[in-house]
């Protein structure tokens, strides 16, 4: 005989009621909130909707229990379905959402069937089951609430990144997995927002795009070959449903394209909400652009400074403007020297130009966050840990052999750009150093700690170059 358990919670949300629907309903965002659900994921292409499939695993005890969940109704903002199917149990969740004069209120209707030794069993944990329901729609409650405090890093954090070695060895998938467990819901919509993503077609750009387009934000992506990005755009309308994707081609590595793509915005004069300055490259040889420029300062420094400066009007005008440069943690091992910013002295290293260009750009976003707080304008740097990227791999192939196993996919790396880019707290702070949604130090060692006289020297540099090219 089947066994069947009934549950029904109810709250009121200060939540717009389209948020909330687009939150609740896109189950591939429920562990966040159901701590019973280690893992879930959208599997049909197209916009959540009728039809919509999610596979999803459940933990009861040590045991794992996939569910095929699929939205089986559907009356967008008031009313969706989901039923899942395992194989002991068929559960049908009913939301429905009834808007008011504050926000929304939120009913919540579970019925699930058990079968098989599964019912025979339930009977004995009913109590359990249906206290865990309740209380997972607290959970929900919560998440809808937003009122999270800024994370900060906890002693043992701070004492691995002092230590060095452990920090480091947090860059790994296992650092990512051991900080996960400790993340919050984000529940903040940028449904509509602009976002301008550099270097998009490949790697963390790519991965962010997709997140970024599942989460409804308007997308504008930056890249060099427009048969490659025009694809991309396509690949993630299809896989989201979001159309509202344009294309901006330019060689970021080549100032007069920069200022051409800046100009090109501000003609558009379309607010900015999220500006991701990604596009990068680690050249093991040293090289020179057409325009005279070493190639590692001028793609990682000189054009995303250029580019983010000739911008700063059109994120002015969000309300909300948050810029995002991805840096690296080799930056940990050298100081910006603005005597060398083209690495003509000495030896070339690949790997030592890059890290300087991208300590030269936490500098640079160091004082914007200073310049423009008054303009609501919050500046973030993150690094991604260790990423298997194509760019990691044609780059680095020695590295990416050695640590393979250990390496974060790019949807890993790039969570914290996602996170940055939505995350209530992240608006309430600037200027800061990310990894796994955690503030890091900038300076790990006291020799890499750059003097204020340095810092307003990088700067004067950097507006020199751009001078040249005006």
């Amino acid at each position: 005989m089947p066994h069947t358990i009934h549950m029904h919670e109810q709250f009121h949300c200060e939540r717009n009621i389209s948020d909330v629907f687009d939150y609740v309903v896109d189950f591939s965002r429920i562990q966040e909130w159901d701590h019973t659900i280690k893992h879930s994921s959208k599997v049909t292409d197209g916009p959540i909707q009728l039809g919509t499939k999610f596979d999803v695993i459940f933990a009861m005890g040590p045991r794992r229990i996939p569910i095929a969940y699929e939205i089986t109704e559907w009356d967008y903002p008031n009313r969706a379905v989901l039923t899942g199917v395992s194989d002991n149990f068929t559960a049908i969740d009913t939301v429905t959402l009834t808007a008011n004069e504050s926000g929304c209120h939120l009913d919540w209707d579970a019925k699930i069937d058990f079968r098989g030794l599964a019912a025979k069993v339930v009977p004995f944990m009913e109590s359990k089951i249906v206290s865990g329901g309740a209380q997972t729609i607290r959970d929900l409650e919560v998440a809808l609430a937003d009122d999270f405090p800024v994370p900060s890093l906890g002693t043992f954090s701070k004492l691995a990144d002092k230590l060095i070695l452990p920090g480091v060895l947090s860059f790994s998938k296992a650092g990512y997995a051991a900080h996960k467990g400790n993340w919050k819901p984000v529940t903040a919509s940028i449904k509509g927002k602009h976002a301008i993503v550099t270097g998009a077609t490949s790697g963390l750009g790519l991965a962010t795009a997709k997140s970024l387009a599942h989460l409804g934000a308007h997308l504008t992506l930056v890249a060099r070959d427009a048969d490659k990005a025009n694809a991309v755009a396509r690949s993630i309308t299809e896989q989201t449903g979001n159309a509202n994707i344009k294309i901006e081609i330019a060689d970021l590595a080549l100032i007069a394209d920069v200022k051409q793509l800046a100009a090109r915005l501000l003609n558009k004069a379309s607010a900015i909400d999220i500006l991701v300055n990604n596009a990068g490259a680690l050249f093991n040889d040293r090289q020179v652009t057409s325009e005279g420029l070493e190639q590692s300062f001028a793609l990682l420094l000189l054009a995303p400074t250029i580019l983010t400066e000739k911008l700063q009007p059109l994120l002015a005008k969000s309300d909300d403007a948050r810029i995002i440069n991805v840096v690296s943690g080799g930056m940990y091992a050298t100081r910006i020297s603005v005597s060398n910013l083209e690495s003509t002295k000495g030896e070339y290293r690949g790997t030592d130009a890059y890290a300087r260009a991208k300590r030269g750009l936490v500098i640079k976003g160091e004082q914007w966050a200073e310049q423009w707080a008054g303009d609501g304008i919050t500046v973030h740097h993150m690094h991604p840990g260790w990423a298997q990227t194509p760019g990691v791999e044609s780059s680095l192939p020695g590295f990416t052999k050695a640590t393979r196993r250990i390496l974060r996919t790019p949807d890993e790396g790039a969570d914290t750009i996602v996170w940055l880019a939505q995350a209530t707290e992240a608006g309430k702070t600037s200027g800061r150093l990310w990894l796994d949604r955690l503030p890091h130090s900038t300076h790990l060692l006291n020799k890499t700690r750059e003097t204020d006289a340095q810092r307003i020297a990088l700067a004067e540099a950097l507006a020199q170059y751009a001078a040249r090219f005006d």
